[in-house]
């Protein structure tokens, strides 16, 4: 069975995480699916926008535990597949294509890493969100940079060191979903909305959009001012069809 399924619908990529019995758990062969996906989708001329989706019960339970048998005496292999899983955490935000996930079932640990490195959430409202790593005597790493960015320290503090899991209503009213909706069919059709939306603008427009919109989350006022106004200089030169 492929890790990694992609289907195209118009200008929009579908990659929907394929590991349902082990509720879409990244092992080392889909999250480097899901790396080389997300690099090609980028480059392609025939996608304007990604919706990332679960197959079967869960949008994703984290990582792949299994895999880590080992490591201990094997530091490289570690070295490895921690180097791996930061870069897919991290090129959500580099790539000029956005992208939505689609967010049911399990979204934990690493998966909920997976939803909120997205520029959009559709969860469902029976998701289970959270980060339950020190349950298992493990640390939330990498996951960690994209949360302490989107909520406030006590809140995402709160999520590292207990473990409480949220509902999809629950992440909506903490601003880590964009909505909620009842049934997986109905978060899939919302996502496919959002994505279908951003496809039809300029390619150059929406790319120049999330481009500067991340530059101006690490940069003070002023900065960010004087990029807004490079970008406004730029976007005159834009094609107008595209």
């Amino acid at each position: 069975m492929d890790e990694l399924k992609i289907e195209q619908q118009d200008a929009v990529w579908i990659l929907t995480m394929n590991r349902p019995t082990k509720h879409n758990a990244l092992n080392t062969a889909l999250t480097q699916a899901l790396l080389q996906a997300l690099e090609e989708a980028n480059q392609a001329t025939d996608c304007r926008a990604v919706v990332l989706a679960g197959a079967g019960p869960s949008f994703c339970a984290g990582a792949d535990t299994t895999e880590f048998r080992g490591f201990g005496e094997h530091q490289e292999g570690a070295l490895a597949r921690a180097d791996l899983t930061m870069k897919v955490h991290r090129i959500f935000s580099t790539l000029s294509k956005p992208v939505v996930a689609a967010v049911h079932g399990n979204a934990l640990g690493g998966g909920a890493g997976l939803a909120i490195a997205c520029d959009a959430v559709i969860a469902e409202s029976g998701t289970k969100f959270g980060y339950p790593e020190l349950k298992h005597g493990i640390c939330p790493a990498i996951v960690m940079a994209n949360l302490t960015r989107q909520l406030g320290p006590k809140r995402a503090f709160e999520l590292v060191s207990t473990g409480r899991l949220l509902d999809g209503g629950e992440m909506t009213a903490w601003g880590l979903a964009n909505s909620c909706h009842d049934g997986n069919e109905r978060v899939l059709r919302a996502a496919l909305d959002v994505a279908r939306t951003w496809a039809a603008y300029s390619r150059q427009a929406v790319a120049a959009t999330k481009r500067l919109f991340y530059r101006c989350m690490d940069l003070d006022l002023m900065e960010g001012l004087e990029c807004g106004r490079d970008t406004n200089v730029m976007m005159r030169t834009f094609p107008r069809d595209q």
